[in-house]
């Protein structure tokens, strides 16, 4: 038999949800004044073949205890579906882009002038540079 288990993690009432609270205040940003608070946590869904229903909610809750969420700032809440199937519903295929038509590009005119010869520029030694300022200092 399989048995659906969703699980919900969201920070505790007492714990200040720094994203919950970026994400209240983007929403009234946009003008939706009715919204008072935010709470951002994860969902997460398991799919198991299990035949006992209470066993698996027992190491279902350990799971939740010790993996899925951190007890000292997090709730969760586990929820089970029993059933024979389940059906597995995937995302969408992602709509592709409309190709982009080329479209000619006029050239850039080539200049009457020549550019200039590119010559090796000469590298000056640090050490020159040095002599050159202590000497300078001298004076």
């Amino acid at each position: 038999m399989m048995i659906r288990a969703q699980v919900i993690v969201r920070p505790r009432a007492s714990i200040f949800d720094p994203q919950g609270d970026a994400v209240q205040r983007a929403i009234q940003h946009l003008g939706v004044s009715a919204v008072k608070q935010a709470h951002v946590g994860k969902f997460i869904e398991l799919e198991l073949d299990a035949t006992d229903v209470k066993a698996t909610r027992t190491q279902l809750e350990t799971i939740c205890k010790d993996l899925l969420s951190n007890p000292v700032i997090e709730d969760y809440s586990l929820t089970l579906e029993a059933g024979t199937s389940v059906a597995v519903k995937k995302s969408p295929a992602p709509v592709k882009a409309a190709s982009k038509s080329k479209v000619p590009t006029a050239k850039k005119p080539k200049s009457a002038k020549k550019a200039k010869s590119s010559k090796p520029k000469k590298v000056v030694k640090p050490s020159v540079i040095i002599s050159k300022v202590k000497k300078a200092r001298k004076k």
